[in-house]
């Protein structure tokens, strides 16, 4: 599962072309951005720098076809040609929407739909070690280009969404790897992944976290039955309801924090809501929530069409059910959402003989279900088909009856 030259000369090479796009694709907004930079202050050859991405992906898109032929089915392509039949019958059903489909076409169609066949072709004993070391690469770089912007006299910006949200599927995959592994080397670079992403002041992308990572140890807790994971988790209630109680103690604690990270310029967002009580709030999108709201009870049976959320707001409305309901009325909309949520505890079911598998599961929930209550649109989080891509193929894998062939198979 390394990059050793014995196991490269063991494996196809439409299988470490697929290797190489999926890395390619997992740090395209960490790394490979680190290197379009770079490459844009090259005299000369600078101007090539915003083609340098999309060449290497396309290659590689190329050299793998063989592997996806082998792992996706010809019904597989339907679920590609109903978002590109969607997207057509929305043009014309909704004329309103045009200004918002034409605007994002290309991120629609291919730069997300299509990870559907990314997640329908993912190997988890191929890939799994190349997404750690591109999930290291990736932390690394995002904090080297913050420690060059303060070297610079740069001040960093009060919440960057952007790179917190860019930096998730890394350092979710480092907690994800930590947790299989549990070696205090994986666990230490799972945290220290955290710190980093907590300097940019966002709290989707840590609560994404916290969310995995307590969904790990309930399970871990039950499943093992070992009487200190008990005592454990007794012990984080007590501190929970002390911190409750005495909220006063927490905000000391928290202030202090934000006095160290202010020292170092990076943000203090998070803290700045702890201290002020409004952690949980978010005016702007309560805003967004309620206008939805009153749009889908104006009109619950036919919805609005694809992207009608931003046609009404002018943004999107940052809660995956609002905008299902919104897109495509009520019982549409139920009922996709029914079907994405039996399609994920199908996967977690089916994947609970694999530890390994299951937290893949788990993780893939936790990053992309909450992000998706809280930020983004799923028209244009790739991660979302991907999960339903590797969530198809791990309800094929791991049928009823099917043997292991290994402990990570």
């Amino acid at each position: 599962m390394g990059a050793s030259g014995s196991l490269i000369k063991k494996q196809p090479y439409y299988l470490i072309a697929y290797r190489i796009l999926l890395a390619l694709l997992w740090t395209r907004y960490t790394v490979l951005d680190f290197i379009r930079v770079i490459i844009s202050k090259i005299p000369y050859i600078g101007s090539l720098s915003e083609i340098f991405i999309p060449t290497c992906i396309i290659l590689a898109l190329i050299a793998s076809l063989p592997w996806f032929a082998k792992n996706v089915r010809g019904t597989d392509t339907l679920f590609y040609v109903g978002i590109v039949v969607l997207y057509l019958v929305t043009m014309i059903a909704f004329p309103d929407n045009k200004e918002f489909m034409t605007e994002n076409w290309w991120r629609i169609l291919i730069g997300t739909s299509s990870f559907y066949f990314v997640g329908l072709a993912y190997s988890h004993n191929g890939c799994s070690k190349d997404l750690f070391w591109c999930s290291v690469a990736g932390v690394f770089f995002v904090f080297l280009h913050q420690i060059y912007k303060l070297a610079n006299g740069m001040v960093l910006e009060e919440d960057n969404m952007y790179v917190a949200y860019n930096l998730l599927p890394s350092t979710m995959y480092l907690l994800y790897y930590a947790v299989c592994e549990e070696r205090k080397f994986y666990w230490i670079t799972a945290f220290a992944s955290m710190g980093v992403m907590f300097i940019f002041g966002t709290r989707g992308p840590i609560l994404c976290a916290i969310v995995f990572f307590v969904a790990y140890f309930l399970h871990r807790t039950v499943t093992s039955g070992k009487k200190r994971n008990y005592l454990l988790l007794f012990v984080v209630a007590v501190l929970l309801i002390v911190f409750c109680v005495y909220d006063d103690l927490l905000v000391k604690i928290v202030s202090f924090a934000a006095k160290v990270f202010e020292r170092f310029g990076f943000s203090t967002r998070i803290f700045d809501f702890f201290i002020s009580g409004e952690v949980t709030t978010s005016l702007g999108r309560k805003y967004l929530m309620q206008e939805t709201i009153r749009a889908i009870i104006n009109n619950p049976i036919k919805g609005y069409g694809f992207t009608g959320d931003q046609y009404i707001l002018g943004i999107y409305c940052h809660n995956l059910f609002l905008e299902l309901w919104c897109h495509f009325g009520v019982i549409v909309g139920s009922l996709i959402l029914l079907a994405l949520l039996g399609l994920s505890l199908v996967a977690l079911v089916r994947s609970a003989r694999s530890l390994k598998v299951f937290y893949f599961v788990l993780m893939l929930i936790s990053m992309v279900y909450v992000k998706l209550m809280l930020s983004n649109s799923y028209t244009l989080e790739p991660y979302f088909f991907f999960m339903i891509g590797a969530f198809v193929a791990i309800a094929r894998k791991y049928k009823r009856g099917t043997r292991l062939r290994g402990p990570e198979d």
